[in-house]
């Protein structure tokens, strides 16, 4: 198989992968949001002056079906760079800011706008249109730093990718079948090509790198009872399962699993798991899940207390849930900050295309990005290979969030990272 066909297909899941992505409230296992914020941890007044350096700013924004406050936790972390962290190389940030509400139309009009604009790079959360933006600022030549991306946006230039979002399909399923000497694994899933087919694709490559088999095990839509498809799982002796899905999904899979008094190890990704509410609907609730987290927001950490304290006051009533353009902001200012020159367009690509060292990954528990070193070698715009996975209690939230090591489970043939 050749490198360019590996990638080919490799992009497939994203499509799937966003769609599951889309709403995805980030865990914590940090649940006393009175807790006093400790605003010291901000630092020194150090602010930016001059000239601003205009970044586009794309979000849904409060009309569309979803909205996570982006706005909101964005305004506040530029306030914390251009106060505290002297902005870019002295320059304070200027975000100009688009609403698309989810609609390719209006996000396709946001990427004009910000081409036409003289902003020297793009940023966006999770909840966008990212393919849409990447296929206009690609070739523009224009910077365009996403917290996840799409099929596109995967592949095309100019484009970076913060996070490894393949990690939850199956990257970090794979890397703990491996750390556990797992030789089987049954991932579950909602009958749809758009998630079937895809894990298909990738499951034997990414469990093949892990020394394991992978089964895909599908459930029709709205299946009340699984117990007949876990039974039939069980049949081929699984080692462990992985749970792809909503709620709904998760609490019917391991409800049935319950019933079948199952002992195999339950993986699931962090849209399973839902209130306290549906934790009772489950023998046991979650107690023992481990589940593939986003980040880390423990406030006994420095990085849990910054953010806490970047987001005191913002107006946002629950900021995590858009943790991600706080990645994202922070992750671009610290990888122009110091950048000889002047930052223009053109030495924000340059700089994201080769940055010169690892920084650190805003809420990763320790983890780095460094775009344009292709940690990932069949998607080379993704910064990091990092990777979270906690354990959920009964109630559903998430305690001992760790990074857990994915290197290698991407890899081709033939290399080793």
């Amino acid at each position: 198989m050749s490198l360019l066909t590996t990638k080919r297909w490799l992009a497939l899941p994203c499509i799937a992968l966003a769609a599951t992505l889309f709403a995805s409230g980030c865990s914590s296992d940090d649940k006393d949001s009175s807790a006093p914020v400790d605003k010291s941890v901000l630092g020194p007044e150090n602010k930016a002056t001059g000239a601003p350096v205009k970044i586009g700013f794309i979000t849904t924004g409060p009309k569309a079906p979803v909205y996570t406050e982006e706005t909101e936790v964005a305004n506040a972390t530029v306030a914390y760079i251009n106060n505290h962290l002297g902005g870019i190389n002295g320059r304070p940030i200027e975000l100009i800011a688009c609403e698309d509400e989810i609609q390719v139309s209006l996000s396709r009009n946001c990427a004009n706008k910000f081409v036409q604009s003289d902003a020297v790079a793009v940023v966006s959360g999770e909840a966008n249109n990212a393919d849409t933006v990447a296929a206009i600022t690609s070739p523009s030549s224009m910077a365009y730093l996403t917290a996840a991306g799409g099929q596109q946006s995967m592949m095309l230039p100019n484009t970076f990718v913060l996070v490894n979002a393949l990690n939850s399909l199956a990257g970090v399923p794979a890397a703990y079948a491996k750390q556990n000497g797992y030789k089987k694994v049954a991932i579950m899933t909602v009958d749809s090509p758009t998630a079937v087919d895809p894990l298909k694709q990738l499951g034997p490559f990414a469990f093949g790198n892990a020394g394991a088999q992978v089964d895909v095990v599908p459930v029709p839509l709205g299946t009340a009872d699984m117990t007949p498809q876990v039974q039939a799982a069980l049949e081929k002796k699984p080692e462990m399962f992985h749970l792809l899905g909503d709620v709904s999904f998760c609490t019917a899979a391991l409800k049935a699993m319950k019933t079948l008094n199952t002992s195999q190890p339950v993986m699931s990704v962090t849209q399973c798991v839902g209130s306290a509410d549906a934790a009772a609907q489950i023998p046991g609730g979650y107690e023992g899940v481990k589940v593939v987290a986003n980040a880390v927001f423990d406030t006994s950490t420095e990085d849990g207390k910054l953010f806490a304290a970047v987001v005191d006051g913002s107006g946002a009533k629950d900021p995590q849930r858009a943790a991600s353009i706080y990645r994202t902001i922070l992750s671009l200012q610290s990888a122009l900050n110091g950048a000889p020159g002047e930052i223009t367009r053109e030495s924000t690509l340059a700089r994201l295309s080769a940055m010169p060292e690892p920084k650190p990954l805003p809420l990763s528990g320790g983890g780095t990005f460094q775009c344009g070193s292709k940690p990932i070698p069949v998607v080379p715009n993704i910064c990091s290979d990092g990777a979270l996975l906690g354990t959920a209690k009964e109630d559903g939230t998430l305690v001992d969030i760790k990074p857990i090591d994915t290197k290698g489970i991407f890899s081709l043939p033939g290399t080793a990272r």
